[in-house]
């Protein structure tokens, strides 16, 4: 009978969660522009985004764990933002994120699906881990101009692969953070690239086989995978075969308008 009424809870705990994200999504559009710099002036004022951050912390593990993997995925990377953003609220004025003490990637007290964590765990053992979900690099947002651009809608379940495939190829194709010199060969890569290569080697697909002479297998490996999200004519540099990785500093500042 206790199991009954367990399997009954977390079907209407499940059944109950907003998918959408409608609140949220509301939120990033009100102070989010479309360049993903982010109005914190205005955010500290708005209580939809503490609201949403108790309404994932009050789920179980039981309930999110029953959801469909893309909705896990979505889930997780709203959390990671929504959290990281209230990270930064709650250290205003602040410059970068870096200054922030304790350490906000490592500080283990934000409630999500019913249990402490920190954004490392979200990041590391929940996306990359557990979900093996490597394009969530190009999503995360840690509140630096060097990561990707915060979206001003919500991640959500449906058609989340494309979205994904999406983000990822504006981040590639973004020459703020990534660049392919057609003169010279010379490929400038955020750093992202370095500190997660091993995630990228050997998901390829059809440019596993191209062969970069020189490389270490990790930068090889890293080329690619974004080889399918470049355009043409950066793909062909790539063919050619003779290209220069080099890694390009990562820009710590505020995402702030």
């Amino acid at each position: 009978m206790s199991a009954l009424v367990l399997l009954a809870a977390t079907q209407s705990g499940a059944a109950g969660f907003d998918h959408s994200y409608r609140a949220y999504d509301q939120l990033l559009q009100r102070h989010v522009n479309s360049a993903g710099m982010v109005n914190y002036e205005a955010l500290s004022r708005d209580k939809r985004l503490p609201g949403f951050l108790q309404e994932i912390g009050a789920l179980t593990p039981e309930e999110v764990e029953s959801w469909s993997r893309d909705q896990q995925v979505a889930f997780y990377i709203n959390a990671y933002n929504a959290i990281t953003l209230q990270t930064i609220v709650e250290a205003m004025p602040v410059s970068t994120i870096r200054d922030i003490q304790p350490d906000p990637w490592e500080e283990t007290k934000w409630l999500v699906a019913g249990r402490k964590v920190s954004l490392n765990f979200l990041e590391h053992n929940r996306l990359r881990k557990h979900l093996k979900e490597v394009r969530v690099h190009f999503v995360l947002v840690c509140a630096a101009m060097g990561c990707p651009r915060l979206p001003n809608r919500a991640v959500v379940p449906v058609n989340l692969d494309s979205a994904l495939n999406r983000w990822t190829a504006a981040f590639v194709q973004d020459s703020t953070r990534n660049r392919v010199d057609r003169e010279g060969g010379n490929v400038h890569l955020s750093r992202i690239f370095e500190w997660y290569s091993s995630d990228f080697v050997g998901l390829g697909g059809v440019a596993d086989s191209l062969a970069f002479e020189g490389l270490s297998p990790k930068a090889a490996g890293v080329l690619r995978y974004i080889y399918r999200f470049l355009a043409p004519e950066q793909r062909a540099v790539l063919d050619a075969g003779r290209v220069t990785v080099m890694y390009s500093e990562y820009d710590w500042s505020l995402n702030s308008q």
